[in-house]
């Protein structure tokens, strides 16, 4: 067990490494040894490697975060390791501060639980111990000890790769870690997809919330909203203004700026959480994406882990799209930490972006980039990637 832990781990750093770092630093960071070890083992090494415990236990509540200067920023840790009582170690940048640990015959400890915290966070750790959820089932941020910590926005995972990096670079070229990275950076990439959730503005349901709208004011003794009927009376008359015509104006803007995104459609049962427009407009967005975007499911708010029900609207949309459908985003976020991804990798998906929260701009699992998803059930990799939402429009509006 720990083994493959500490294999999957290890092949996310390498996977993170050559993503958003040049090559000659993904090969620093494999031909200066990083070693996961048993802390004993790590404190009683005498050789130029990184030496990172892997059986602290670790906590996912952080505990006493501190900052360190980096690169031109700062990098945020928690749940620190102390020092090795033993001599010759010294704590790098300081002792109020430490990033590292290192011995004067180079072994380099880092002064976080660099193992616990990274893989807890890949592998959702607080949530799967924690057994609030919200109206829709989902774990919102609010729950998040690391929300009330003021962490959420901490990219714990990009951080220690960076660190890592740093280190590698700096133990090859002349034994000591560095604290920048000059010249071992890509430039950034940013993630960019569409729920296609409403496509027309005169469906029912759409209609019916409006006029809802309408007169909830009243209930608190306020002026009903009568904007609404003029929403109401517009979509009426040109039902694609603001939905199905915002879709194809997006398409047109990649085109002038020569950027894709990817577009997740919802089809299936219709209703309040449902398809609201229906599958037959479905095929003009297929049609207006064309074949360099990719087009994915949007799994509807009654397949949530029901295989049945999965099945039979992925079928209608590989039929829809006209091509085996490989990546997805659940409506309305819906995501089980333990179950979803296996679930998700048995119907053939290969990518999925559903771990965000709906309620905060933040990081989920502490990345911003993808990682692959580990099952704890079977102990093993899945082959599946993850690509948690960090910013959606509705949580920055809020």
């Amino acid at each position: 067990m720990v083994t493959a832990r500490v294999n999957y781990l290890r092949q996310q750093i390498l996977n993170h490494a050559a993503s958003f770092f040049v090559p000659a630093a993904c090969e620093a960071l494999q031909s200066v040894a990083v070693e996961f070890l048993p802390y004993t083992e790590a404190v009683a090494a005498r050789r130029k490697v990184i030496a990172i415990p892997i059986d602290i236990p670790n906590t996912t509540e952080p505990k006493h975060p501190w900052t360190v200067d980096f690169n031109g920023t700062t990098l945020t840790l928690w749940n620190r390791i102390d020092q090795p009582s033993e001599p010759d170690w010294t704590a790098i940048p300081g002792d109020s501060n430490p990033l590292w640990y290192q011995h004067k015959s180079g072994t380099v400890l880092p002064a976080w639980n660099t193992f616990g915290v990274l893989f807890d966070l890949l592998t959702f750790a607080k949530e799967r111990n924690d057994p609030r959820r919200d109206e829709h089932g989902r774990f919102a941020a609010r729950f998040s000890p690391r929300q009330a910590a003021g962490l959420l926005e901490v990219p714990a995972f990009n951080e220690a790769v960076a660190a890592l990096v740093a280190a590698a670079v700096g133990l090859q070229r002349d034994g000591a870690v560095q604290f920048h990275l000059d010249g071992l950076l890509k430039s950034p990439v940013a993630v960019l997809s569409h729920d296609c959730d409403i496509l027309l503005g005169n469906d029912k349901w759409t209609q019916l919330v409006r006029g809802f709208r309408v007169f909830q004011p009243l209930m608190k003794a306020r002026l009903p909203r009568v904007s609404n009927l003029w929403w109401m009376a517009r979509n009426a008359v040109f039902p694609r203004r603001f939905y199905f015509d915002n879709v194809t104006g997006m398409i047109d803007l990649e085109r002038i700026f020569d950027f894709n995104s990817t577009f997740y459609l919802l089809n299936g049962s219709a209703g309040r959480y449902g398809a609201r427009s229906g599958t037959q407009i479905l095929p003009e967005i297929v049609q207006a994406a064309g074949e360099s975007r990719d087009v994915g499911i949007h799994y509807n708010y009654d397949t949530f882990l029901d295989y049945d029900r999965f099945g039979r609207q992925l079928d209608e949309l590989a039929r829809i799209v006209g091509r085996k459908i490989t990546v997805g985003r659940a409506h309305y976020l819906r995501f089980a930490p333990e179950k979803s991804l296996p679930f998700l990798e048995s119907f053939g998906i290969r990518c999925d972006e559903s771990a965000g929260y709906a309620d905060r701009i933040g990081y989920r699992c502490g990345i911003g980039g993808c990682f692959q998803a580990y099952d704890l059930a079977s102990e093993r990799p899945l082959d599946i990637c993850e690509v948690p939402i960090v910013v959606m429009d509705a949580t920055l509006q809020s």
